[in-house]
């Protein structure tokens, strides 16, 4: 949203807010001002891969080459509130399995970093560490990604990924969703590890479920694939065609005024 256009709206906020009461003035404040700040700190994203995204090959070819997102003006402050009450849950979590080693449970949080160095894993570049979460970028695939963590438990070592979710998802939740496998499969090529625990929680009554996801060869050559065939789209400088996407994949997504103009 442009400067002008921001101040327009503030005026109109503020002319509806002669005729609200004081608690009301205050309410709506806090909320503009949460949606404000967010705005100032919303940056383009990086041109790599993302595995979280990687459902869609247009959308990931947005990301390559740059493409401008949807207007953050449409973040709201429920939505703010959702992300940020899912980063609190994933600290309180890494900090519970951080300390099932001390309880007597044989269960080691490892350092992803230390990982990384301890494998020889030359593509990957560990570029921010944030409490328990790590920033990672693989050079061989141009892959960025934050590793939730790494665990050792009972002797073998599984990639934790960690998701939030309403009640009504929980509780009808028999599986790792299929919206998060490629996800698995990304963390999986980039780290060498088959194994990817899922841990869902709800949002609402903090219930947890666990399920396992194995990757195999050919779905690490599945992911390969998709990486060189939107690659060679960046290179033909084409977009590619839209697929079948889900309706819960697309309504996340940053390109939605851009993949409409595309056509």
């Amino acid at each position: 949203m442009s400067r002008d256009s921001l101040k327009s709206v503030v005026r109109l906020i503020d002319a509806a807010n002669d005729t609200e009461s004081v608690e009301e003035q205050f309410l709506h404040d806090l909320c503009r001002s949460i949606e404000m700040n967010a705005s100032k700190s919303n940056r383009k994203p990086s041109q790599t891969f993302k595995p979280s995204s990687m459902n869609c090959k247009r959308n990931s070819y947005y990301q390559i080459v740059g493409a401008d997102t949807d207007d953050s003006s449409g973040t709201t402050h429920t939505s703010i509130g959702i992300v940020n009450s899912g980063t609190d849950t994933h600290i309180r979590i890494q900090d519970a399995i951080a300390h099932m080693q001390d309880n007597g449970m044989d269960c080691r949080y490892v350092d992803v970093g230390d990982f990384v160095f301890g494998r020889n894993l030359e593509d990957i570049v560990v570029r921010e560490k944030n409490g328990s979460e790590t920033k990672l970028y693989n050079k061989k695939y141009n892959i960025s990604f934050m590793c939730d963590g790494i665990i050792e438990y009972k002797g073998k070592y599984y990639i934790l990924e960690i998701k939030t979710e309403t009640s009504n998802k929980w509780y009808s939740r028999t599986g790792v969703d299929k919206k998060h496998y490629n996800q698995a499969i990304t963390y999986s090529l980039s780290l060498g590890l088959n194994k990817v625990i899922f841990l869902y929680i709800d949002r609402d009554m903090s219930n947890k479920k666990a399920y396992m996801f194995d990757v195999t060869d050919e779905m690490r050559q599945g992911i390969i694939d998709y990486i060189a065939d939107v690659d060679g789209y960046v290179e033909r400088n084409i977009v590619p065609p839209k697929e079948d996407i889900p309706k819960n994949i697309c309504n996340y997504c940053g390109y939605q005024i851009q993949c409409r103009k595309d056509k």
